[in-house]
């Protein structure tokens, strides 16, 4: 039986974080394309600026209003 519950705005927006970490670390990135950037350091959440967590913030908002989303087990 699998037990769900619901995702926080702040544990989404975690989660959107991590999961960008594959893309910066092979260069799969707009800012790689568009600006030349090289850098492939992942930033930690807690590395990264408040305006950079608000932008994944309100990307959480607006995906937990579009879709149910909650947690496995």
């Amino acid at each position: 039986m699998n037990s769900t519950s619901q995702v926080s705005v702040e544990e989404l927006a975690k989660v959107l974080h991590e999961a960008g970490r594959v893309a910066v670390e092979r260069g799969n990135t707009v800012a790689h394309d568009k600006f030349g950037e090289v850098s492939t350091k992942f930033l930690e959440w807690n590395e990264i600026t408040e305006n950079a967590r608000e932008g994944r913030r309100i990307q959480a908002r607006y995906l937990l209003a579009e879709f149910e989303i909650t947690k496995r087990g």
